[in-house]
């Protein structure tokens, strides 16, 4: 868990393998069962030509990596920003989550940090981008 960090301070990467069991998986946790996801001959047939995960699920990477930076600090507040889906991520795909704290700010009694954060493809494809603000802890911890 990270505390003193300051601006330009990378996070550590994350790094997941996708595959299809680990969809379908996401898929009972998560309820959505939809064909584009746990049909590969259904999603063959759609404009991505094969199943894609879940967009949540690349959520969950982004919240793993902010709660193994900042532990309570990520869940008494913390929250995703911005968040844009840029592109699909597959079954093979191997996905990097990562993070570089942009702002650490003082507001009353509390510091926060502020992240930039992506999920790429093993190619360098990003294909999830935003902004994460935690909470760090009360000025003079």
């Amino acid at each position: 868990m990270l505390k003193m960090v300051k601006p330009g301070d990378p996070l550590p990467v994350i790094e997941k393998e996708i595959d299809q069991d680990r969809i379908r998986r996401w898929a009972k946790t998560s309820g959505d069962f939809n064909r584009l996801h746990v049909d590969p001959e259904y999603a063959k047939q759609t404009r991505f030509g094969g199943p894609i995960a879940h967009g949540p699920m690349s959520l969950a990477f982004l919240n793993e990596l902010m709660m193994d930076c900042f532990g309570m600090g990520w869940m008494s507040g913390g929250k995703l920003l911005d968040v844009r889906f840029l592109a699909p991520i597959r079954p093979g795909d191997q996905v990097r989550v990562s993070g570089k704290v942009t702002q650490v700010r003082t507001m009353g009694e509390k510091r926060w940090v502020e992240c930039d954060l992506a999920v790429e493809k093993q190619n360098g494809e990003k294909t999830v981008t935003g902004r994460a603000i935690g909470f760090l802890g009360a000025t003079g911890t």
